[in-house]
């Protein structure tokens, strides 16, 4: 029997993206303008729709005004680092740090790029990040725009929380005056000058988690439990990373702001007998007993945003430190992971070192290559498989397992605006897709079937095959 491709049926929202020629080259975000909370939604939904499956959007929560708080998430795997800016409505500049790593990643994935000589479709495959790029949509709002964004019967509130000026250039707050960095249950009751009532800063409201904003961040934060979370603020070049820390983590900790730090080249705050609490970082740290950093991105910038002119050295600074956070939350992740015995066959879709156990870091034991082995036992992502040397660990996450069933090489042809993947289990086409119009089908794993030709192999959906 002989069958021929033709024409991609669309993916089901629930499979990976099908083939796109218009991913944008130079990305969807531009950096370089006041970035408002209006144009982070049209950006977020325009990733979104340009990177189906690899980026998820949802809403966490509602501001005090009714705006939506976004979340975006991006990647596929179960160990989580979750990353927020503007807390502070001045410092929108943080907002557009997390769009665009949102972007870049999403890019990276795409193209099938590397970074420290790993692919980042496996680290993303092990991973995933939860941004929430703007946590205070309505203080960046009124710290951007001013009083014409909100009613006119809150008005007269806005300038008397203002100190009576109707400039809010200087706006930390949310716009009901709380400051949503002093609001999270930790050590709250002795922040240092809480403020008397609602202002433009420092205000810590009447109890922990009084504001909406607050209280969506600390039950998504739940929801996610992330390995690592990161606070991004504008002012100092300074990384926080100890809050109350139990002396058992405190190595651990360090070691990790200390990779961030170098990375950025940013000051690590040495730790305070009796700091200052109630942050979004201080509460993670102390009721989750994992790694937290609050970074300082840009120089001092007195009373109001830092300026656009900062972009430059904030970006090159950053554009790789989420994929340092993701390895290091990756191996927090695994080292909770218990191997459970499995049974089946797996298939290894590219050449990859053989490891002694499942850990990136431990003894290598030459390569293994692309195809079917016995599948022994299975630890978060990882895959022991028999082979003539013994049994061996493998980085399994783009890997199929199951039942594989034989073809026999049957003739079928290559459309042109074919969607062709790298691996079934991947969230985006492969960056350079076979340009030879005939192929042999190999095997068919669940709805998928393996091609191969002269120029490599390629997974293709069954349902884009008929019979002649």
């Amino acid at each position: 029997m002989s069958v021929v491709l033709i024409s991609a049926l669309p993916a089901a929202a629930a499979e990976p993206a099908s083939a796109s020629a218009s991913r944008p080259a130079a990305g969807v975000v531009n950096p370089k303008q006041v970035y408002s909370y209006d144009i982070m939604v049209r950006d977020l939904k325009q990733l979104e729709e340009t990177y189906p499956g690899l980026i998820r959007l949802h809403a966490i929560g509602e501001s005090e005004y009714g705006r939506d708080i976004w979340a975006a998430d991006l990647g596929l795997g179960d160990a989580y680092v979750m990353l927020n800016g503007s807390h502070h409505a001045r410092e929108w500049i943080t907002t557009i740090l997390i769009m665009s790593m949102l972007d870049h990643y999403a890019q990276a994935y795409v193209r099938n790029e590397t970074w420290n000589g790993a692919p980042v479709r496996d680290l993303l495959h092990r991973v995933t990040f939860r941004f929430v790029p703007m946590v205070n949509p309505d203080g960046v709002t009124l710290q951007q725009f001013g009083l014409s964004a909100f009613p006119e019967e809150a008005r007269a509130d806005l300038i008397a929380m203002n100190g009576g000026s109707s400039n809010f250039k200087r706006w930390k707050a949310n716009a009901k005056g709380i400051d949503l960095n002093r609001q999270y249950p930790a050590d709250w009751e002795n922040i240092n000058q809480p403020g008397s009532g609602p202002y433009y800063m420092n205000y810590r409201g009447k109890e922990p988690l009084a504001a909406k904003e607050a209280q969506a961040m600390a039950e998504a934060t739940k929801e996610t439990n992330p390995e690592i979370a990161v606070a991004y603020h504008s002012s100092g070049e300074i990384v926080y990373w100890h809050f109350h820390t139990k002396p058992e983590h405190v190595a651990r900790d360090r070691a990790i702001a200390t990779r961030y730090a170098g990375m950025t080249g940013y000051r690590l705050v040495q730790p305070a007998a009796n700091p200052s609490g109630g942050g979004y970082t201080d509460w993670f740290i102390q009721s989750f007993g994992r790694p937290g950093l609050t970074a300082e991105l840009g120089r001092p910038a007195g009373e109001t945003n830092v300026p656009l002119s900062e972009w430059e050295r904030i970006w090159p600074r950053h554009r790789d430190t989420g994929w340092m956070l993701a390895g290091e939350a990756y191996n927090l992740w695994l080292a909770r992971q218990t191997a459970a015995y499995a049974s089946g066959e797996i298939r290894l879709t590219a050449a990859q070192p053989a490891h002694r156990w499942p850990d990136h870091r431990s003894a290598k034991l030459g390569t293994l290559y692309p195809g079917r082995y016995k599948l022994l036992r299975t630890k978060g992502g990882w895959a022991e498989i028999a082979t003539e040397a013994g049994p061996r660990w493998a980085w399994a996450g783009r890997s199929p397992s199951g039942t594989f069933e034989p073809l026999g090489g049957i003739p079928v042809r290559l459309a042109p605006d074919m969607a062709q993947y790298l691996s079934p289990l991947d969230a985006a086409p492969a960056p350079q897709p076979l340009d030879v119009p005939s192929a042999t089908a190999l095997e068919r794993w669940n709805d998928w079937i393996m091609v191969v030709t002269p120029q490599g192999t390629r997974w293709v959906k069954e349902a884009d095959l008929i019979g002649d």
